[in-house]
């Protein structure tokens, strides 16, 4: 029995040091990836989520139930930046050299810059292929080209006789992965910077997103006194308390005319570019829509309701109100594109 026993030990013994040995290689690993890899490391953790249905939100149901809920999140690897144009461009060379009429299907519909309401045909020409552009966020993709964009890179990457791990996985990130992610290590902001003001100290914008009339996060204003005057200024809200702000907003503060180059402007807590604003992201979360409301897909509703998609952070033309993490915006067509919405990508790793 004690030779029983002391067999046993051994085995958690040595099970224990692999285990430790595991996680020492797996950081070692870790280290030297993130000093040349555009994936930074996302430690576990929790996110919370409290449902939240008001008539400043008609459409955004931050949980399937009134309850409060907490869902727990593995540690993985994200892209610090967004998927460029020259990221993408690589993609449909690259099948070009093989399939071309396969790549034909994966090009950007560049006709989502056409706008009745102003002249965009530089961008139907140029923004997608013009070295200008090679830094901005790739648009005009679906649902559907992102997830062949995931499965490629991780082919290409698997592929590679010098990549860092062994095997891995990229994909699209769940709707909890994204918003854990923007917070940067916050749990108490909706925005991905930690405060209300979309403003920095020096009046210069955090993020690219479109300042319209109403300009604060809770399309509010308010009269107040600032500097012994009294006049009608854009506020924050915050437990109802108005946070001054300037009423002008020079378009100077913010230099993008329409998207910004993916590393522009600060990271959050965990070197993550513009997860608020340039563009909206895309998610990998599906709902349905039943009396207005919109609720998480279950297989049952699936089979005689129609799906929607979901993107997250807001975008370049979006109104500063989307940059807040919880709120979500909706697509109902997995092959239809929007000059707003781009993508970054999750890295699982399979084998170290």
């Amino acid at each position: 029995m004690k030779n029983v026993l002391l067999l046993s030990a051994l085995c958690l013994s040595f099970a224990s040091i692999a285990q430790t040995d595991n996680l020492k290689t797996f950081r070692k690993l870790t280290k030297k990836h993130e000093k040349t890899s555009d994936y930074v490391f996302i430690p576990s953790g929790t996110i919370k989520r409290v449902n939240e249905q008001s008539e400043d939100k008609p459409f955004v149901q931050e949980t399937p139930s009134t309850d409060r809920f907490e869902f727990n999140i593995d540690s993985f690897f994200m892209g610090k930046f967004e998927i460029s144009n020259g990221n993408y461009l690589e993609f449909v060379t690259d099948v070009l050299a093989t399939n071309p009429l396969l790549a034909q299907s994966y090009l950007p519909d560049t006709l989502v810059w056409r706008d009745k309401m102003g002249f965009n045909e530089k961008y139907t020409e140029y923004y997608f292929r013009h070295p200008a552009y090679q830094n901005h966020p790739v648009v005009g993709v679906s649902y559907n080209q992102m997830v062949a964009y995931a499965l490629w890179r991780t082919e290409k990457y698997d592929a590679n006789e010098d990549r860092r791990f062994k095997k891995v996985r990229f994909r699209i990130p769940t709707e909890d992965e994204w918003e854990y992610a923007a917070k940067g290590g916050l749990t108490l902001s909706n925005l991905t910077w930690g405060s209300n003001s979309t403003l920095d100290y020096k009046g210069n914008a955090r993020a690219n997103f479109r300042a319209m009339s109403q300009l604060g996060i809770y399309r509010d204003s308010a009269v107040v006194e600032f500097q012994g005057e009294t006049k009608m200024r854009q506020v924050f809200l915050s437990n109802g308390h108005p946070m001054e702000r300037s009423s002008y907003y020079s378009v100077i503060n913010n230099y993008a005319d329409v998207t910004a180059p993916v590393n522009a402007y600060n990271p959050n807590g965990y070197g993550l570019y513009n997860m608020s604003g340039n563009v909206e992201e895309m998610v990998n979360a599906q709902y349905v829509r039943t009396d207005d409301l919109f609720q998480f897909d279950s297989d049952t509703i699936a089979q005689r309701t129609q799906l929607w998609g979901v993107t997250k952070g807001g975008s370049w033309n979006d109104p500063g109100y989307y940059l807040q993490i919880p709120t979500r915006q909706f697509f109902n067509d997995p092959t239809k594109a929007s000059r707003e919405v781009g993508f970054r990508l999750v890295m699982d790793i399979v084998e170290f």
